[in-house]
């Protein structure tokens, strides 16, 4: 049960903080250097003109949440030695930052998606 309780607190924390930095950036028009979003527009060649980038940063956002928070509530209910648990950490995070952005980048493509030979 301080499992959960302790994932939730950890996701809204970090969720706020991303949010607050992102509405931040977004504000000054610095979203171009927000380094999720320009791989995102690349890799799943998103429309720029059609994007809504406030929407697209809280996906942003409740991905990193999630990743982070998932991953330290994971390493802490482990019984191991300090580098094991960082080992295990790193590829934990890895994972989950190919497999959510991959997702989210497919649901961005059908949703904001450049049509071909347009």
């Amino acid at each position: 049960m301080f499992e959960i309780l302790f994932f939730m607190i950890l996701f809204i924390v970090i969720y706020f903080v991303y949010n607050f930095i992102f509405e931040s950036m977004l504000k000054k028009e610095k979203y171009t250097k927000i380094s999720e979003l320009g791989l995102l527009v690349r890799k799943f060649s998103l429309d720029k003109k059609k994007m809504n980038y406030k929407q697209c940063l809280n996906g942003v956002a409740l991905i990193n949440s999630f990743i982070i928070s998932f991953t330290i509530v994971l390493i802490d209910a482990l019984k191991i030695s300090i580098l094991f648990k960082l080992g295990i950490a790193f590829i934990i995070m890895v994972i989950l930052i190919l497999t959510l952005y991959y997702l989210y980048g497919i649901y961005l493509k059908k949703k904001w998606g450049k049509k071909d030979g347009i």
